[in-house]
């Protein structure tokens, strides 16, 4: 088992929310970043949270914006455990489910899709069926907006959390995408789309978030 659910584990439910959340604070103002993202998303809007992991942000995120609803998923057995009670009746969890999974299910087409922190944990070779994920989507729902956030490689700070997704979290195939290389892949694949980064970088570097659209 990794280090970060072992911790966890001896920490109990509620000590171990709060050392997530002071854990967390050293790589992201998860404040910065709901501020960042909420005026890409319009008004009543469908949210698809894809790997939401604790869900944690959306606390942020529903905070400014209770006028969303959100399916958040995420391939481990868990998700959105950090959701707090006020926001529950917002929220539909979908725990040991893929993107892929979401679409094969009659569910409804999300306005809206939100991958933050995934994709340096999708190895580069598998990341082409990730967007071609993203392309089915937005073919169904043609004004689909695509929002991802991630870390900028080439800081202490984004070694540092590359170090702790490797010892901590476990993940033994951790591999950072700078900026432009998230663009040209993203481009390459969806073929002509509108891309908007926001200031994210400016106030929280290394984290950066940018929204894609036709």
């Amino acid at each position: 088992m990794a280090l970060g659910p072992t911790v966890r584990h001896l920490l109990g439910p509620r000590l171990a929310y709060i050392a997530s959340r002071r854990y967390r604070a050293i790589f992201v103002d998860l404040d910065a970043l709901a501020n960042a993202i909420a005026p890409w998303i319009p008004s009543n809007a469908h949210l698809l949270d894809v790997g939401g992991g604790d869900g944690d942000a959306l606390n942020y995120l529903l905070a400014q914006r209770p006028d969303l609803t959100v399916t958040t998923l995420d391939t481990a057995p868990v998700v959105g455990q950090y959701i707090a009670t006020h926001f529950e009746a917002q929220v539909i969890r979908l725990p040991k489910t893929t993107l892929a999974d979401y679409l094969r299910r009659d569910l409804p087409d999300p306005n809206v899709v939100l991958l933050s922190d995934v994709m340096h944990h999708v190895r580069p070779a598998e990341r082409p069926s990730l967007i071609h994920c993203l392309a089915t989507l937005l073919d169904r729902a043609p004004n689909l907006k695509i929002i991802i956030k991630d870390i900028e490689p080439g800081t202490w700070r984004a070694s540092l959390a590359r170090w702790t997704d490797y010892y901590i979290t476990g993940d033994k195939n951790v591999s950072p995408i700078a900026r432009n290389e998230l663009v040209a892949l993203i481009s390459g694949q969806l073929g002509p789309i509108r891309c908007e980064e926001s200031d994210l970088y400016r106030i929280d570097s290394p984290n950066y978030a940018i929204a894609f659209h036709r």
